[in-house]
This record gives C-alpha cells, structure tokens and sequence, in this order.
C-alpha cells in the first residue's frame, strides 16, 4: 500500500511538471505573439505618419463620421486600369525615376481608385511643391499627369480592408447622411486608401468620397 501510494504520488508530480512545461509553452507562444502585434502595429503607425497626404480643411462633421472638406488644386498621376495591381505598378515606375527626367517624386497618401466615363482608374497625388509645367512627364504614355481643381469633398472613414462590401456599406451611410442634410453629391464616388498592403488592417484608414455642390 505504501509503495503504491508512493507510485502515484510520483506520478502526480510528474503530471504536474508535465502540465507546468506545457503552460511554459503556451506562455512563451502567447508572449511571442503579442510581441509580433506590438512590432506590426508599431510598423504601420510609422509608415502611415511618415507618408506626407494633400491639404485639406474640414468645414463640416456630420453623423456617421462624415466629413464635409475642402481641397485646393492638386496634380495627379493617374491611369486607366482594369487591374489595379498593374495601375499601381505603372504609377510607381514613374514616381520611381520613369519619367523624362529619371527623377524620383516622394510617395504619397491616399492612392486614389474610381470610374472615370465608364473606365477604373487609379491615382497618385503628386507632392505639395510640384505644378503642373515642373511635374516630370511619364515615359509610359498610358501614365497622364492632370490637374484636379479645388473641390468640396464628403468623405467618411473606416479601417479594415477596403472590400467591395464595406466600400458598399460605407457608400450607402454616406448617400444618407448627404440626403439628410439637404447636400447634393455629384459624380462618381472614389475610394481613398492611405496605407500600404502590409499595415494591419484595425489601424488601416479607408475613405469613401464623392464631391458635394
């Protein structure tokens, strides 16, 4: 009896230094990943602050997070785009030295994607400091660098990923918010991403806007 007793005595403490080793694990995992979210979050937070965006001066906050903004004259490059990834590569050979120049032009946020009579585009706003006679001329020709004049913009923001859903979803807050408050939105809507692929998506800024009258 006593030799048994002393057996699963033995055997108890081995569960429990079994059990100790595996709650070790399970700490050490959930300590690693929590350090691998701090790391990505942090990343995304520097990038997104590092990228310089366009002026813009919010006139109105409506309900919804809608934002009722006023713009100043920018230059865009911009091309048309059935698929975006072949756009974006486009336009960042060209902010990349591919123009009459071989001069590179500081990335900038949001990249701009809408329909424009009938056909997707994409869109870089060029930086602050540039017109339009001193902007370099794409060496491809399907890159246009235009000129978009001051405008009045209702925008409302959301994080995540931009999907055909949530753009939808955010879309429809916005249509109502306007109608609402007796605004007319004219033209196509554009969706305005600020981020790039790799920051996390809960502190991903998204816009969907559409010019107001």
């Amino acid at each position: 009896m006593i030799g048994s007793a002393l057996n699963a005595e033995t055997g108890s403490i081995e569960l429990g230094a079994d059990e100790m080793k595996r709650m070790s694990k399970i700490q050490k995992a959930a300590v690693a990943i929590l350090a691998a979210l701090l790391l990505w979050t942090l990343y995304g937070a520097i990038v997104s602050m590092s990228v310089k965006e366009p002026p813009y001066q919010v006139i109105q906050t409506l309900e919804n997070d809608v934002e009722i903004r006023e713009y100043a004259d920018q230059i865009w490059a911009v091309t048309l785009a059935d698929d975006q990834d072949r756009g974006f590569g486009l336009l960042f050979r060209y902010i990349s030295g591919a123009n009459d120049e071989g001069r590179k032009i500081e990335m900038t946020a949001p990249v701009v994607t809408g329909v424009a009579e009938g056909r997707p585009f994409i869109a870089f706003v060029i930086p602050e400091g540039f017109d339009l006679e001193g902007t370099p001329r794409p060496q491809d020709e399907r890159v246009k660098i235009e000129v978009v004049e001051g405008r009045r913009m209702a925008a409302v923001r959301f994080s995540g990923y931009a999907t055909e859903e949530s753009q939808k979803r955010h879309l429809s807050a916005l249509n109502e918010t306007l109608k609402a408050h007796g605004m007319m939105a004219r033209g196509e809507p554009v969706l305005m991403q600020y981020n790039d692929p790799w920051t996390p998506p809960f502190i991903r800024r998204n816009e969907v806007a559409m010019e107001v009258a």
